[in-house]
C-alpha cells in the first residue's frame, strides 16, 4: 500500500529537524599533564624587635626644708626635758618613807651629750636602804636612776633581799657590782635600740654581802649558794618587769640586770639560768 506522499513528505521533515536539535556527544579531551611544580616556600617575615619601655623615672621630692637654727646657748645639746617639781618631791617624799636614801641630782652634760635618748625624768642618787631594825643596807657605789626606779629598789632590797638573806642565817649588808645610769646603746652595740640604762631606768648588780662575810656572785654557779640565788632570782622576777642573768645572752653572763621597762600588754621578761 503506498503511502501519501504528503505524509512522507512530512516524516522526512520531522527526522531533519529532529536531527538538528541534538546535540553531538563530546568526546573528552585527555589533558596533558605538565611538569611538576615544585611547592613553592614562602619567605620568612623579617622579625622586628620591640623597643623595651623605659621604666617611668618617679619625680624628685621637694627638697628638706632647712632645720630651724639653735640657739647659740645650746646648740648640738638635746634638751632634757623638764621634771615636774611637785612629782619629783613627792617620790622622794615616799622614797624617805620607804627607808631609802637619794638625793635628787643634775645630770652631767657629758652624760647626754652623747645620745639625746640620755635624759632621765626626775634623776636621784640612789645610796642606801634603811631597815626597819634599824641597820642599813648600802650600796658598793651610789648610782644615777630614775626616783621611780628607786622606789622600786628600795621595797626589793627592804622587804624581799633583806628577807632572803635572813633565812640563809646573815644580815644582809651591802650590794656589790651595782650600776645605774649609762647614756648608751643596749647591749653596748651602736645598731641597737637604747638601753633602758640611758635613762635611768635600769639596775645591774653582781653580788649581795652578808654580816657574817659571805659574798653571794648571783652569776656564778655555785651549789652551796645556789638556794639563795634561785630566792633571789624569784622576787627580781615577780617585782620587775625586765630580768636578764646567765642564760640570757652574752651581754649578762656575770651580773644581774633588772629594770621597769612598759611594753604592750604588760609582757614582763625573766630569763635568768640559775645554776
Amino acid at each position: 500500500m503506498r503511502r501519501p506522499r504528503h505524509l512522507s513528505l512530512a516524516l522526512t521533515v520531522w527526522v531533519i529537524i529532529a536531527a538538528s536539535m541534538t546535540p553531538a556527544l563530546a568526546q573528552p579531551q585527555q589533558v596533558r599533564p605538565g611538569p611538576a611544580l615544585s611547592a613553592a616556600k614562602p619567605e620568612p617575615r623579617p622579625v622586628v624587635p620591640r623597643p623595651i619601655p623605659k621604666p617611668a623615672i618617679p619625680p624628685l621630692p621637694p627638697p628638706r626644708p632647712s632645720e630651724p637654727a639653735a640657739p647659740s646657748s645650746d646648740a648640738g645639746a638635746p634638751q632634757v626635758p623638764a621634771v615636774d617639781a611637785a612629782a619629783l618631791a613627792a617620790c622622794l617624799k615616799d622614797l624617805d618613807a620607804r627607808g631609802g636614801e637619794a638625793t635628787p641630782v643634775k645630770l652631767p652634760d657629758e652624760a647626754s651629750d652623747a645620745i639625746a635618748d640620755c635624759a632621765i625624768p626626775g634623776p636621784v642618787r640612789f645610796a642606801r636602804v634603811r631597815l626597819p631594825d634599824g641597820s642599813a643596807v648600802t650600796l658598793d657605789s651610789p648610782v644615777t636612776v630614775r626616783c621611780t626606779l628607786a622606789l622600786e629598789l628600795a621595797d626589793w632590797i627592804r622587804d624581799d633581799l633583806s628577807a632572803i638573806a635572813t633565812r640563809h642565817g646573815a644580815a644582809l649588808a651591802k650590794l656589790a657590782g651595782v650600776g645605774g645610769h649609762a647614756c648608751r646603746m643596749r647591749n653596748n652595740q651602736t645598731d641597737a635600740p637604747i638601753s633602758e640604762h640611758a635613762s635611768g631606768n635600769a639596775f645591774d648588780l653582781r653580788a649581795v654581802k652578808l654580816a657574817d662575810g659571805r659574798v653571794i656572785e648571783l652569776a656564778h654557779a655555785d651549789a652551796a649558794t645556789k638556794a639563795v640565788r634561785e630566792e633571789v632570782r624569784e622576787s627580781a622576777c615577780a617585782r620587775f618587769s625586765t630580768v636578764l642573768g646567765p642564760g640570757a645572752d652574752s651581754s649578762h653572763v656575770d651580773h644581774l640586770h633588772v629594770d621597769m621597762r612598759q611594753r604592750r600588754g604588760g609582757f614582763r621578761l625573766c630569763q635568768w639560768t640559775v645554776e
